[in-house]
């Protein structure tokens, strides 16, 4: 016959391999970053070759989970036109249709905007 082994809870606690990098969690603020972010292209607009009309915004990652506030470092450059005020806006679409129209995922933007950022510095 199987018996399972319980741990005790306070062994338990320290394995949480999932738990993310400090600087990825709990609203690590970073305002150089966001205001660099300004200075970039649209990730949308530059990857999809358009022209750019609007102010670049800084768009935090959406699907954290669990109402946690997200890092700056997981922030992406994404036009005004792109993040709320056009027709295929993240903000009116949401995540899975904004990721299915243009076929780049959230982690996918925020390594462009990573390489956009070390090419403007």
């Amino acid at each position: 016959m199987f018996t399972m082994r319980l741990q005790p809870l306070n062994v338990m606690r320290k394995m949480n391999y999932l738990k993310p990098e400090k600087n990825l969690r709990n609203g690590f603020k970073d305002p150089k970053r966001l205001a660099a972010i300004q200075d970039c292209p649209c990730c949308i607009c530059y990857l999809t070759k358009q022209k750019q009309t609007t102010k670049t915004d800084a768009h935090h990652f959406h699907g954290g989970g669990m109402g946690k506030k997200v890092s700056d470092l997981r922030t992406m450059a994404i036009c005004q036109n792109h993040h709320t005020k056009g027709p295929n806006a993240f903000h009116h679409i949401g995540r899975v249709s904004f990721e299915g129209k243009f076929g780049y995922s959230q982690d996918d933007l925020i390594e462009v905007t990573n390489k956009l950022l070390e090419y403007i510095d």
